[in-house]
């Protein structure tokens, strides 16, 4: 029988604001009321979190470009791992020589970069400024209760099916069988086609169907329960309305654990048991 497992996740929805300082700033003020007491394993922020999302070519972003583990981004990340003594996950715009990418950054309770994540299947808005990432990533972190807990990361599109050529396809979903992880870290910044209707339980839905093969698990080797943690972006740009809906859902079975308003920057913070 395997050993239930624990971890405490801190997810941050953020708005979709251009100012990086502002948004350094008004992050840092909502999680004055969390502190190393409070046990948190991880704290993921969406994809491109402080930043925007969208940019029509490479020199519109370039303002923004940061090197691994040498930027703003990660100094900020570090500061909070620190302070709350927790890995934290966090979206950025990553350059490395003559390439860009749409990146994550994690890092562990100590301050150190221990990942570099590269969104390896693009959306439209991307393919103005990013190359693609070579690989889908994992990392074992240890909990605050000494338990060794594995999770995969993806960025918004690498849940979709590769240029959305074949919804049989589900690549993510295979990487994480294929390496026998506990959950996976999704950072988003997702479209909201229907920005009138609060009702956020179709996307819900859709990403629960785009992990299917876990959900198969029996007849695919994979025989335990895994987590689905979310953070989206909210608010707007001169381009898209963002979908927010950050979520934590565990499946086999398939259960929502919580989950946040479509349009309202917001935290979600919760223990779970796996």
């Amino acid at each position: 029988m395997n050993k239930t497992l624990q971890v405490k996740v801190l997810i941050a929805q953020i708005n979709n604001n251009y100012d990086f300082k502002a948004n350094i700033n008004r992050i840092n003020i909502s999680l004055q009321k969390y502190s190393s007491k409070d046990e948190i394993d991880i704290l993921v922020f969406p994809e491109m979190a402080l930043i925007g999302y969208y940019y029509p070519d490479k020199n519109a972003i370039k303002p923004y470009l940061e090197e691994y583990a040498k930027g703003p981004t990660y100094e900020f990340c570090k500061q909070l791992a620190l302070k709350l003594k927790c890995y934290v996950a966090c979206g950025y715009a990553e350059v490395d020589g003559d390439k860009l990418y749409n990146s994550a950054v994690v890092v562990n309770r100590e301050g150190e970069a221990v990942l570099n994540v590269r969104k390896k299947h693009l959306f439209e808005t991307d393919k103005t400024w990013a190359d693609e990432g070579q690989e889908f990533k994992c990392l074992e972190i240890k909990t605050t209760k000494n338990q060794k807990i594995k999770f995969a990361f993806g960025i918004c599109m690498d849940i979709n099916p590769w240029e959305f050529k074949d919804n049989s396809k589900f690549e993510l979903a295979d990487f994480c069988i294929q390496n026998q992880v506990d959950g996976l870290i999704f950072m988003a910044a997702w479209n909201d086609h229907e920005p009138d209707n609060n009702d956020n339980s179709g996307i819900l839905d859709y990403w629960v169907w785009r992990l299917k093969p876990i959900r198969d698990g029996k007849s695919n080797n994979y025989h335990k329960q895994f987590l689905f943690v979310c953070s989206d972006k909210v608010g707007k740009d001169e381009k898209t309305q963002y979908m927010g809906s950050s979520c934590l859902i565990k499946l086999n079975p398939a259960k929502l654990i919580q989950d946040l308003e479509k349009k309202q920057e917001s935290y979600l913070i919760c223990n779970v048991q796996l």
